[in-house]
């Protein structure tokens, strides 16, 4: 694996966020297994293509997931499909839980989670303090809503998406997210980090680890070169908000008490209003 040294270039990030990445903005092209160090640091791990079965059956899954399909700012179409596990949302009083695609196409869930172990392993391998102090952070989270035989606990699958400069956001500080990168009759579909000035090839079978809260990043556009071409990313991290979870029984029993409270309440209103 080659070793880059880099210096961190400072940039005005209110130039890059909500515009899409442009080879210019990257200026060299990683196409190898590389590990990029900023003052001694290492910062960026790319791993040009891993053998692996669990690798080779995630992406025999991903061409048979059910992606969502929704619209970004600027009208951008993006189809994606969360997995893992998911906080609690308010607004729906839903609790923890395990993420839609769990139940409606488990076979295509139980690839994604599979491979999370992988992602673990090898993150393990290159950032192995960082990992620890994942780990430190993962167990403050119930072991029902954390990915076996790893610090994930949630992830997204995306297809073919033109995703513009961004910060990840949610995740626990100071620690990496783990993408694994899949692509045939594809031109560009590069993954662009400016700070660095370089921009990661994303290979078939690839992979990428890096703090992706404070590094900003981006895709430059993707480009079929055959009528069925595709580049499918697939990326694990691990949310904050799932901190607030407890195990799966006490959400069950949380929630109904919260409808309990809601009935209540409703039927005073109805009372009062008669």
């Amino acid at each position: 694996m080659e070793h880059r040294n880099v210096t961190q270039q400072q940039i005005d990030v209110t130039e890059y966020q909500r515009r899409y990445a442009c080879e210019n903005d990257c200026p060299e092209l990683v196409t190898a297994d590389c590990a990029v160090f900023v003052d001694g640091v290492v910062k960026v791990v790319y791993v040009h293509h891993i053998e692996r079965p669990e690798i080779q059956s995630l992406k025999n899954h991903l061409r048979k997931v059910r992606y969502e399909k929704s619209t970004r700012t600027r009208g951008t179409i993006t189809h994606s499909r969360i997995f893992g596990y998911a906080p609690r949302n308010g607004v729906r009083n839903l609790g923890c839980r395990a993420t839609s695609i769990a139940t409606e196409q488990p076979e295509q869930h139980a690839a994604l989670i599979n491979a999370a172990g992988v992602a673990a392993e090898l993150y393990a391998t290159y950032f192995p303090d960082v990992y620890k102090q994942h780990e430190t952070l993962a167990d403050r989270v119930p072991s029902h809503w954390r990915m076996p035989s790893s610090v994930f606990t949630s992830g997204i699958a995306n297809f073919n998406n033109p995703l513009q400069y961004h910060f990840d956001t949610g995740n626990f500080n100071a620690v990496c997210s783990a993408m694994f990168g899949f692509r045939a009759g594809i031109q560009g579909g590069h993954l662009c980090c400016p700070e660095l000035g370089l921009r990661f090839a994303i290979g078939d079978c690839s992979l990428l680890l890096f703090d992706g809260q404070r590094l900003l990043h981006g895709v430059t556009p993707i480009v079929k070169t055959r009528k069925n071409g595709y580049r499918y990313t697939v990326v694990y991290y691990s949310l904050k908000q799932m901190w607030s979870c407890e195990s799966p029984s006490s959400e069950i029993e949380r929630l109904r008490s919260l409808r309990t409270t809601i009935e209540a309440r409703r039927a005073k209103k109805e009372g009062e209003s008669k």
